[in-house]
């Protein structure tokens, strides 16, 4: 473990058992591998927005089993590290079959970190979505904190000639479109995080996207999305958010450990004082880890 040597002078005086937890749970974080659900309707866009937002372009691993209607796996792999995508059916499709829906939304549920949800812009119809999405939330035991909605193809909304191809913006009239479109948004679905206009096409807003990615996602998950980012989405931001997202990992790694291990209080009392310190070379480490 190359990280150890950074540790030694904090943890050298503390005991083998908490320093043997304490590497083994610390690894395990640095290679937890995120999997984000997708969800959306054929057309709205999410292999050519996933695409766009990260360095890798997604493969194909495989299908859900045990379901006559699937999800289908894909992967993108970077420096041995993986981040998996599942593409979740049932928007626009007839959610007669609910039974078999709900098995397989119940057993995906602690395995997906969050799911972005990707409307058309210019889609007039999201009744389907909101259907599966009330499925999801009132059925399947979702929260709304684990959607991040998605307007996507922003260029296409009205008047799309109007779209300046040079500065890949909208102009003023599709502005103002655009905002009554998340407006939409915000009414139908009352999401938890800020809803998102993008086009995966123009590179339009995706910065702001991968900013609000970052934040939406659970502390483990964030530093091995953010490390598969496309460069010029991992911003400061990102990365300030994704470090600081490590530290609390970190931090609460030595809570836990200090909570379970028989361990003399005094001991104890010890390492919750070199915590912050640990928390520290933990997040200056951040880069190298990721």
């Amino acid at each position: 473990m190359p990280q150890n040597s950074h540790f030694k002078p904090l943890l050298s005086a503390l005991p083998h058992s908490f320093q043997t937890s304490f590497f083994n749970q610390l690894n395990h974080l640095i290679n937890y591998s995120p999997t984000i659900g997708l969800m959306g309707k054929t057309g709205a866009g999410k292999s050519s927005l996933i695409n766009a937002l990260f360095q890798s372009s997604l493969s194909p691993v495989s299908d859900v089993s045990g379901c006559t209607r699937q999800a289908q796996r894909f992967s993108m792999t970077m420096n041995n590290h993986t981040l998996t995508f599942v593409d979740l059916p049932g928007v626009g499709e007839s959610l007669e079959r609910d039974r078999e829906y709900h098995s397989l939304y119940h057993n995906l549920l602690p395995e997906l970190d969050l799911i972005i949800w990707v409307l058309k812009a210019d889609d007039r119809a999201w009744s389907s979505d909101e259907q599966c999405y009330r499925f999801l939330t009132e059925q399947c035991g979702y929260q709304p904190k684990q959607f991040l909605f998605v307007l996507n193809q922003a260029d296409k909304i009205e008047p799309c000639r109007q779209w300046d191809e040079v500065c890949q913006q909208p102009s003023s009239e599709q502005v103002a479109n655009l905002e009554l479109r998340q407006q939409a948004v915000i009414t139908a679905f009352k999401p938890h995080h800020p809803v998102m206009t993008v086009s995966a096409v123009e590179g339009f807003q995706l910065t702001e996207l991968a900013e609000q990615l970052i934040q939406a996602l659970p502390a483990q998950a964030s530093s091995g999305v953010a490390r598969q980012l496309n460069l010029p989405y991992r911003t400061q931001s990102v990365e300030t958010s994704a470090r600081n997202d490590f530290g609390q990992c970190v931090s609460d790694i030595v809570d836990t450990l200090i909570d379970i291990l028989p361990l003399p209080a005094l001991m104890k009392s010890t390492i919750g004082t070199v915590k912050n310190s640990i928390v520290s070379v933990a997040k200056s480490l951040w880069s190298f880890f990721f």
